[in-house]
Order: structure tokens, then sequence, then C-alpha cells
């Protein structure tokens, strides 16, 4: 059978007449086209590789050819994402029949017959499906693609376009267009390449057999660089100097392009010239030798009108996981970090090194063990349980937290004049109490720990008032390896200056002497001024005499002793109130007034009367004040609490006046006596005679008339009143005798007969004293009598009626001695009363 020898423009060398190639090439293309039916060539394969492992680059193959059985070579290229130096394909398994040679250069493996003849289609199949790829990296690009094809020009299966480099040593580019022009490819018409992707530059820059011309130039404008040949003629690729950019694709080497010394022409740079397979400006011709001579051309075929459609070549590929994406996370203080990575394709696996070590886990998102400092953990896109391949760095970071005081107070004093225990306060002025690195910390107060902790809501801090809140949170963020700190502080604004107007009065009353000096209980001041201040401060209060001693804090006053004024009545004394947690705080002033309150001043009346039956109206009277009063009986008992009372019992009684202020004089006692009126009974009146004049007596001294002291008179009510009960030397006869209460109770009367016997008579006719007469007796007063006259032996004489009847001396009708007789008078009065009497008297001659 014959052996099929395709047509390879490689065979062709120049000979320096490019004429004789142009036109040869076209006419035996078209004699080889006429005697042989191209091959079919059909692969496939899209398989996901394990880095560093060994993998089949296709699993199918085969090649239709009606006409031959066998081929001169086959190629197989890594055609996108070759790797050199990591990437190769090998032959495995048992071919003897099948030769390979490996271009590390093009990243292409040759097969061929023993000793470099031709091979059979059979035993290139059955090798083919042998082929594998393997590779050193452990982090291969995502995608490679593997092109088998007949011929010995580079396929790319991106743009089903082949590429080739043609030796020629010190062509123009002007001329290397031409020649590009006039070559083909299984009937594909070749130009000078256009690039358009990184693959494309790639295979035919940095996996091509050599560097040359490409078909770019900014001959027309300088510095706008148009492709001018292929399908791209005339697309602009990139505007400007090396400085410039590409609206759609460029790979220009480093400061290309640069235009030193007319350079309009595109040329793949010399290997070891900056990037590999990059691009930089030439003149027309290049250099005549050196890194900027040009070697040769790139052309590439397809993509022109009237190409036909080939069979010659197919593609496999092997995407190799990849992990696309990680985040990374930090953490403030200790704690688990979350991670995550995505993957390609496949599974995320989590590991502790770079390499070795079993999975911490799996999946895109990896929750780290507790953490006490920064960790970094590896990503591995991982298909199938695949442990190889590029380990993506993940950072767990734990950011130390800045040291901080936590609880502390911001005490200030309350200074507004308010006694509301707010205040503004400048919280910048107390940082340095967050710690000994606050200037190097940021830092912010929040009114909540979540608002902290989220950095939330900062408040003012300049001007903040405590009405707000009391309890605040901080939050003290660091920088580089430290982040933040939350901590709580509390305001206390104390709250120890009183308003300048305030006083408060401790009043007492006086004592003892009333000299306006008396003891005060301090313990009560102090209790009552710290009353004015909000609650929850811890205060102290002191006193003093003088302003002085109150600034300096001596010569204390005890708040918690009684203290006794110095100035009678009224004094100031100055409080100093402190705050004793800080220290800082105090307030001093005249704001304690000491009054002593004089007690009432009052007289009352020792002695008062009632009559019987009756009631007295009591009350004081030289007050000095209007005052309250309060009524006691005898027993304690209260009986009224007007400025009087009215009395209706005999009795000790006690008044007390209180002040307006309270203050109680001391108790004033007084009487009170009943009094009646007189009954001046017959019993306790006597009347005694000598004869001549009598006597009457009122025995009364011993309340025998009644509960009051009376006065007497005769003859008239209103009559020379006496207080003694004795009226003398009286003249025989009736009287009135009066007696009135000298409290104007009442009085009596009763008459009261004064009757005399004369102490002598002398019964001789002279008309003076003949006859011995009762005197004073009269019918209004006597209703009847008897008097009966005796001698000394008691022999009765004489008897007569002493209303009517005298004796004149006789004794059966003789005239008696002179001697001394005596005398019994019974006197009945008108009320039937009986009034005896007795006596003696001398008869004379």
């Amino acid at each position: 059978m014959q052996k099929k020898s395709f047509f390879n423009a490689n065979r062709i060398r120049k000979t320096g007449f490019f004429g004789i190639i142009a036109f040869l090439f076209p006419l035996l293309s078209i004699v080889q086209a006429q005697n042989n039916v191209a091959p079919v060539v059909t692969a496939n394969g899209d398989r996901v590789y394990c880095p560093e492992t060994s993998i089949p680059i296709a699993t199918s193959f085969n090649i239709v050819d009606p006409d031959d059985t066998e081929i001169d070579a086959f190629y197989i290229q890594i055609s996108t994402g070759y790797e050199r130096g990591h990437d190769q394909l090998q032959l495995t398994n048992n071919h003897p029949l099948v030769t390979t040679a490996w271009d590390v250069q093009e990243g292409k493996l040759t097969l061929r017959g023993p000793s470099g003849g031709a091979v059979s289609y059979s035993d290139l199949i059955a090798a083919v499906q042998d082929v594998v790829f393997v590779s050193t990296s452990e982090a291969p690009v995502e995608e490679k693609y593997f092109s088998f094809t007949i011929g010995s020009a580079n396929y790319l299966p991106e743009t089903g376009h082949y590429y080739e480099y043609v030796p020629a040593l010190g062509i123009r580019w002007d001329d290397a267009k031409v020649a590009a022009g006039n070559r083909t490819f299984f009937g594909l018409q070749g130009y000078l390449a256009t690039l358009t992707s990184d693959a494309e530059a790639q295979l035919a820059g940095e996996q091509a057999a050599g560097t040359g011309w490409i078909g770019g130039s900014d001959e027309q404008t300088e510095g706008v660089w148009r492709w001018m040949t292929g399908p791209e003629e005339g697309q602009i690729f990139w505007n400007g100097d090396y400085s410039g950019s590409s609206p759609n694709f460029a790979f220009w080497n480093t400061m290309e392009p640069n235009n030193l010394g007319d350079e309009d022409y595109a040329h793949i740079t010399a290997p070891g010239i900056g990037i590999t397979g990059s691009w930089n400006d030439l003149p027309i011709a290049g250099d005549t030798m050196g890194d900027y001579q040009p070697k040769g051309y790139i052309v590439e075929y397809g993509g022109l009108p009237g190409d036909p459609v080939l069979t010659l070549s197919a593609s496999t590929r092997i995407s190799t996981p990849k992990v696309l994406e990680v985040t990374s996370n930090t953490i403030c203080g200790p704690g688990e970090v979350t991670l995550q990575a995505e993957a390609s394709m496949g599974d995320i696996l989590w590991f502790a090194a770079e390499d070795g070590g079993a999975p911490l886990g799996m999946g895109t998102t990896f929750q780290t063990p507790w953490l006490t400092q920064s960790t970094t953990f590896y990503a591995l896109a991982s298909y199938n349980g695949c442990l190889t391949g590029e380990r993506v760095a993940v950072e767990a970071v734990v950011k130390q937290r800045p040291f901080i005081n936590d609880g502390f107070t911001i005490t200030n004093c309350d200074s507004d004049g308010a006694l509301d225990g707010f205040m503004d306060f400048d919280l910048t002025q107390y940082v340095y109490l967050i710690g000994p690195d606050h200037v190097n910390l940021d830092i912010t107060f929040h009114l909540s720990e979540s608002d902290a902790e989220n950095n939330a809501n900062p408040q003012t801090a300049t001007l903040f008032n405590n009405n707000i809140a009391n309890e605040l949170y901080f939050r003290a963020e660091g920088s580089g390896e430290y982040c933040h700190s939350v901590g709580r502080l509390f305001l206390d604004v104390t709250t120890t200056s009183l308003p300048q107007d305030y006083q408060f009065e401790l009043e007492s009353c006086d004592q003892g002497v009333s000299d306006g000096i008396t003891s005060f209980d301090m313990e009560e001041a102090a209790a009552a001024i710290l009353s004015q201040f909000p609650n929850g401060q811890d205060l102290s209060i002191s006193f003093y005499q003088n302003e002085d001693d109150a600034y300096l804090n001596r010569n204390k006053i005890s708040a918690t002793n009684t203290h006794s004024n110095t100035t009678p009545y009224s004094e100031l004394v100055y409080v100093r109130v402190e705050d004793e947690q800080s220290g800082t705080c105090y307030g001093v002033g005249q704001h304690l007034l000491l009054t002593v309150h004089p007690i009432p001043s009052f007289q009352m009346e020792q002695n008062h009367i009632f009559c019987t039956g009756g009631s007295v109206t009591v009350q004081p009277f030289g007050a000095d004040g209007d005052y309250e009063y309060e009524w006691y009986d005898a027993n304690g008992q209260p009986i009224g609490n007007d400025n009087f009372t009215i009395i209706s019992q005999q009795g000790s009684y006690r008044i007390v006046a209180i002040s307006e202020h309270g203050c109680a004089s001391e108790p004033l006692s007084f009487e009170v006596h009943e009094s009646g009126p007189p009954n001046l009974s017959p019993q306790y009146v006597s009347v005694e005679d000598d004869g001549e004049t009598g006597t009457i007596t009122i025995l009364h001294q011993n309340g025998q008339l009644g509960l009051g002291t009376y006065v007497f008179s005769l003859d008239g009510p209103f009559g020379d009143m006496q207080s003694e009960g004795v009226f003398a030397d009286l003249e025989p006869g009736l009287y009135t005798l009066y007696a009135t209460d000298i409290n104007g109770c009442g009085s009596d009367m009763i008459k009261v007969g004064v009757t005399g016997v004369p102490k002598f008579f002398t019964p001789n006719n002279d008309n003076v004293n003949d006859q011995l007469k009762v005197l004073g007796v009269t019918e209004e007063f006597y209703q009847s009598g008897a008097f009966y006259i005796y001698d000394r032996y008691g022999k009765l004489l004489a008897q007569r009626d002493p209303m009517v009847e005298s004796w004149n001396g006789f004794y059966d009708g003789k005239p008696l001695p002179p001697s001394d007789y005596w005398y019994v008078m019974e006197l009945v009065d008108v009320d039937g009363a009986l009034h005896r009497k007795q006596g003696h008297f001398t008869l004379k001659q």
C-alpha cells in the first residue's frame, strides 16, 4: 500500500530566491490534493486532572483514511496551558512499533514508526490511547488543551488555526508578509500571524520553534498599531508607545513598543530578552545581527474566506481544579475563625500545612479550632479525593486585644448650679484612664456593649452629659497586630456645692435661762443638707464657725454631737460638703442657720374663784406673743387648748403656752376655788353683853357660813364692811346683820337682838335708874319672854315680862337691900328660837 506523505511547508528551504518558492508551493499542493484524500482525525477526552499524577489525554482516538494505512509522523501537542519544565507527554505501555520524540520547546510529542519511519494507523491509534500527560507542577494551569494533528504546524483548538515558524535569517518584514501569504497548509491560506489572545501568543511565540515577524505594524499612523494581515487586517490592537493601551489584546515586552529608530513592525522577542514569547517593535529590516536580527516569521493558517474545512486535527482537554477565591478572616481576640474558599470544580479540602498532613475539613466554609494567634490554613481544590495540587493559603488572623482598664469611674464635680447630679463630660480628657497605650488607640464611646463591639452610634466624646447615661462602653481600637477592646466606664457626678442662696434653718427653743443659747442636733442638719443632693453619693458634711476654718478643714464642729450656738438667738454656720470617694470635690458656704426661739412669756392670776353652781373663765395676760395654750387639771389631763378656759370645779390647774415655733413655756400653776353665799344661821351668831352694851360675834373662821370669804356689816348691806365677824359696844336693840361673799357669790342677813341688863340700878325714886328694865327687847324680834331675878342664894325674887315690865327692887312689897342679884332671862324670838341669858347686877341706894 502506498505510504501517505503529506506536503509540509517545513520541508521547503529558502534558497534566497523567494519568487521560486512562491511559484512552486501552490503547484505542488494542487498535485498532492488531486492524488490523496485527507484522513479524518477524531479524539475525545474532557477529564479532570489530579496534579503531579499522570492521566491519559484521550479517552478515545481514531484516524479514518480511505486510501492509506500508515503515516510518516503524527503530532500531539500541549497547545494551550503548556508549562515548560513541568509538563510532558509520555507514551506508556509496550508499543514496539512506535517511537516518540518529545520537543520541550514546543511541548509536542512526535510519534513515528521504528527507526523514524512510517507508523501504521492501527499501531498509532493504540499508542495514542496510551499517551499520558504528566507534570511536576503542583499548581498547573486550570485548563490544558491537547491537539492531535497530522501536519507539523501547531494546532490551536481555541481558534481552529494552525501556526508555523518559518526560519529565514535576516528577512525583512515586508518580504515575510509576502512569503507567508504564499504558503498554504492542506489548502489553508497562510499569512503573517495575528495573535489576539493569550493562547495564540503562547503557541505562536513561547512554544514556537523560533522567533520572527508577526503581522502587526504602525506604518500607517505612528503609535496606532494594526494587524496588517489575515482576517483581522486593519484591526487596531494598540495605541501609543509602551505606556499606551490595547482595546483588545497585545503582548508587548517590557518598555515596548518604543519606536527606537523608526520601529514600525511587530516581532516576537528573542529568547532571554524580557518576557518569553512577548513582542517588540523593530525597523522593517531589523538589526543585521544579534537578538534583534530577524530569524524568520510566524505563519498562521485558517480563518480566511475560501479556506477548506479540515479534519486533520482533533483536541482534548484536561481541567485542574483550582481555588478560585479565598476569604481570609480576622477575629479580635482568641476564638474560632470562619474561612471560605471557592473551587472551580470539586470540593475544597482544608489543611493545616502547605504540604502533607491529613485534611482538617471539607467544604467551602471551614471553622478553625480555637486560636490564640494568627494561623495560616490551606485550601485545596480537590476532585474525586485528589490530595495533590496547589494549596492556597488562607489567613485566620487573630489580632490581639489592646490592654485596657475596665470598669473604672470618672468623677466630675457638679458645678453648674443645679443640684441634679448631671454634668457635661469631656471624655477625651480621661482617655488616659483606659490604659497605658491610650495614645496609640482610637477610642470611641457608645451607649451599649453591642454598639461598642460593632463600632456603631459613637457618642460625642467632647460633650457628653450623664443625663443620657451614667454607664458607657468604650471601644479602644488598635492598629497593626492589635484589634480592639471593649470596656465599661461609669460617670459619677459628685454634687457638693449647694446653691448660693440655699440655707437650712435648724431651729430650737431656748432652754433653761432665757439667754438665746441652746444646743442643736447637728446630725439633723447634716441629714437635711445631704437630702438636697442626688442619691448614691458618698458625701460627708462638716460644720465650721468661720469661712477660713471651713476651707482649711480645721476646728470642725462635730456633726455627730450637739452644738450650742455662741451668738444668742441666731447664728450662721459654714457648711463643707465633701466627696469622700474622690476627695476632689467639695463645697463651702453659709448654708446653716441656727435659730433659737424664745420661750413664751405670759402671766397668770394664781387664784380664781367661781360661785357654787357656776364657773369661772380663766385666761392668761401679759403675753409677749401670739401663743397657743394648753390647759391641764391636777391629774395632768388636758382640759382645753384655747386662749382661755372655763372651770367649774375647784382644784389646782396648770397652763402651758406654745409659740408659733413650737416652743413651750414652763407650766404656770394656779388655783381655782369654789365660793358661795353665806348662811347666817343663828347658831353661828353669838351675842354677848355687859349690861349696857353688847357684842355680836359671827362664827365664820372655820367655814361655818359657807365656802366663800365673807365680809360683814350691820344695819345695811352697803354699810361699812368688815372681814372680822365681831361687832362690839352695841347698845341693846335690834340689829340687822349682813354677811356678803367678797367674790360676789351672794349675801345673807339675819336679825340679831342685843339685850342688856344694867349693871346696877338705884331704886331711890329720883327718877334716875329707879327701875331695872331689860334693854333691847322688842316685839319686832321677840314674841315672848320671861325675866327671873334671884338673890345670891338662888331665891327667886321676881319674875317679869321683859317686853313690857321692869323691876323696882321690891320683893313682896318691900325694897330689897343693896346687894348683887342674879337674873335669868328667856326670850322667844319671832322664829320660835329660845334665847336664854343669865347674869347679875347690883342694886344700889
